[in-house]
């Protein structure tokens, strides 16, 4: 099978809290503790022309969608009922193998148009991934500027591998010591590499990654090998023999910051509301790539390391942050075209549906048991036991990932 690190053979390796601001209970209307969670589907056999989504379809779905979830009897009531013309409002949007499968433009313009719809001002919209390099394969066009839709990464630059760049906010952050130098010296002193499983070892080094993106002269040694081993997840004497050769490399070095994961103004100043549009995948280093992971890996930097657990601890401590858990207003996961191995849009499934819901937890429970049904038709193994951040939110209160607790709602048009 093909890995996503052959797939990105020829690119580079480079590539606090907040005041409560809206929801007084988790995740939109209702709590999730006293009723369901409620999930909105809604599918049409015309969702898509070949591989590309019907605009005109996409508009009759939404309507549909958004009506059910809402209560509400127009869609421009539906809107209403969510956003005003009091609102700065950010659609986080998943541009991660454009053209082929990442949030569509459909989508995208059918947002826009419900909260123009709703009042939000033009300006106050703001379409985001991390970073301006994100979206040069989607169609659309970078606007900082004061007029029109705002369209741009956090930042210029990618934080993916630092802990800071400019546009991430130095008073809001997630501290975890995985992959980080000082964890490595730690467990080097316990001679970890002899049983530690590939996992470990291999995201043990991610502050070496950290290190030749920050520019580090002894570091770039190391660089072809580093993108190499990124590249061959199944060299495992690789990995284990460069962890064993930086031992004594680097002990003259502190990283400043390293355990830090800064999150994005955009979400920590810019808005008081977020919209999330996620694109349904496989990732083979959590399993599933749904609503959760793409905010909660989307809003921070130094992101790497997060998956040496498969994300568990990670998506589920920055989606409790109130800059996320008090913005997020609503989840929109497009499955009319999956991604179902790691390399995106590589090997397609199709189920000419788009989510709509106030629970991201439920949506990912939704979304994975989907994934697995579409993997098992192309025989491919299951990938449920490392999908296991939806749990640890589940646990952490931000959704519902049992089934008798979620009430979806299954349209067709």
């Amino acid at each position: 099978m093909i890995t996503r690190r052959k797939f990105i053979k020829n690119t580079t390796i480079a590539a606090g809290g907040t005041a409560v601001l809206f929801s007084p209970f988790v995740y939109g209307k209702g709590s999730h503790s006293l009723e369901k969670s409620k999930v909105v589907s809604v599918s049409s056999d015309n969702i898509l022309t070949g591989e590309k989504y019907n605009p005109d379809v996409v508009h009759r779905v939404y309507e549909a969608g958004l009506k059910e979830l809402t209560g509400e009897k127009t869609l421009k009531n539906a809107w209403s009922s969510l956003f005003s013309s009091e609102d700065v409002v950010g659609i986080k949007i998943n541009c991660l193998g454009a053209p082929k499968i990442s949030s569509s433009i459909a989508s995208i313009n059918e947002v826009i148009a419900g909260l123009k719809s709703a009042g939000v001002k033009e300006n106050n919209i703001i379409v985001w991934d991390h970073a301006d390099g994100a979206f040069r394969r989607t169609g659309l066009k970078i606007n900082r500027s004061s007029r029109g839709v705002r369209i741009h990464g956090t930042s210029r630059k990618s934080g993916t591998l630092v802990p800071w760049v400019e546009g991430y906010d130095k008073n809001v952050y997630l501290e975890l010591e995985f992959g980080t130098l000082k964890r490595y010296r730690e467990l080097m002193k316990k001679n970890f590499t002899r049983n530690g499983t590939h996992r470990e070892i291999f995201n043990s080094i991610t502050w070496l990654w950290m290190l030749i993106a920050l520019g580090n002269k002894k570091a770039q040694k190391y660089k072809k090998e580093v993108r190499r081993l990124y590249m061959d997840y199944n060299d495992r004497k690789g990995v284990k023999k460069l962890a064993e050769e930086v031992a004594d490399k680097f002990n003259d070095i502190t990283i400043k910051d390293e355990n830090r994961s800064y999150f994005s103004k955009i979400v920590t100043r810019d808005i008081n509301k977020l919209i999330n549009i996620a694109v349904l995948k496989h990732n083979e280093d959590s399993g599933v790539t749904f609503c959760l992971k793409n905010v909660a890996l989307g809003v921070t930097t130094n992101k790497v390391r997060f998956h040496i657990d498969y994300c568990a601890i990670a998506i589920s401590e920055i989606m409790s942050f109130p800059c996320i858990k008090d913005k997020l207003v609503l989840n929109i996961g497009e499955a009319a075209k999956i991604s179902t191995v790691s390399v995106l849009g590589a090997q397609l499934a199709f189920d000419k549906r788009i989510f709509f819901s106030y629970d991201p937890v439920a949506v990912d429970r939704i979304g994975l048991d989907l994934l697995e049904k579409k993997r098992m038709e192309q025989n491919l193994p299951s990938i449920r036991d490392i999908s296991t951040h939806i749990k640890t939110c589940a646990k952490k209160g931000i959704g519902t990932d049992n089934p008798e607790l979620i009430d979806l709602v299954e349209l067709k048009l």
